[in-house]
Order: C-alpha cells, then structure tokens, then sequence
C-alpha cells in the first residue's frame, strides 16, 4: 500500500514539474492555456490525493497499533513511535496541501492579470520544493510505519495465545 501511495505522490510531484515548465511556454500562444490549465488540474488531483492518502494511511495503521498493543497489554511503545512518526510528516504535509491548493487557485488569479504573475511562479517553484520535501519525509516515514507493522506482527506471533 506505501508503495502505490507513494507512486501516486512521484507521479504528481513529476506533473507538476511538466505544468510548471509548460507554464513558461504560454507567452508562445494562447492555445496553451488549456493545456496548462488541464495539466495543473491532474497533478493537483494527483497531489492532493497522495498526500492526504499517505495521511490518512499513517493514521489508520497508527490506529492499529495502538490498538493491538492495548489488547496485548504492550504498554505505550508503538503509540509513542508512531505519534512520533507522524509528527515527523503531518505538519510539512498539511502545508503542502495548502501550498498545492493555494497554487493552483491563484493560477487563475494570474490568469485573469488579478495577480502578478510571478506570484504564481514563485508560488508554483516553493510548491515544488515543498512537495519534494514531503515526498522524501513521506518516504521515509512509511518505510518506518512498515517496520512497526512488522515488530508489532512479529511480537504478536511469539506472544501466547
């Protein structure tokens, strides 16, 4: 499940490089428009989704545990690493949402001359560095939630029925 999470979340961050370049080419023709317009659509969605899927993941799997360890009688480890784990990613993450929302509602700002258009542009290139970040600590942050997944499997196995 992290992986196709993840790949969704690669996928959009690599389209919205291709909308941020593609954006750069509109002074070339108007008939661009639509296609910027409908490229900052799909990596939007795609980002959007990732990100929140990835934290509603982490919250469900941290759910789980904390579960399972309360039914066993564990005490509060896997609680404590996985809130831990999440404070990691939630905040950087939320504002990435935000940054990707924010962007692609100001496009049109730019679009209608509303805004500066270098608004947009500086907006679009933090967005991009905001979501590679987040990717890399999503990453990571998974591949941590795998390994509880598997301690707290493991712990189950050996422990007494």
């Amino acid at each position: 499940m992290a992986i196709s999470l993840l790949t969704v979340t690669f996928l959009g961050t690599l389209s919205l490089i291709g909308t941020i370049l593609l954006g750069y080419r509109l002074a070339a023709g108007a008939a661009l428009v639509k296609t910027h317009f409908l490229a900052a659509f799909g990596s939007t969605t795609l980002l959007v989704m990732g990100h929140a899927f990835i934290l509603f993941f982490l919250i469900a799997t941290g759910v789980e545990l904390k579960e399972m360890e309360k039914a066993h009688a564990w005490g509060d480890s896997f609680r404590r690493r996985t809130l831990a784990l999440k404070g990691r990613v939630f905040p950087l993450a939320t504002l990435t949402l935000v940054l990707v929302m924010a962007n692609f509602i100001l496009g049109a700002a730019a679009h209608t001359r509303a805004l500066p258009a270098v608004v947009h542009e500086v907006l679009a290139w933090t967005t991009l560095a905001s979501c590679v970040l987040t990717l890399h600590r999503e990453y990571r942050a998974l591949g941590d939630n795998n390994r509880l997944i598997a301690e707290a499997g493991q712990r189950r196995r050996s422990s007494p029925a």
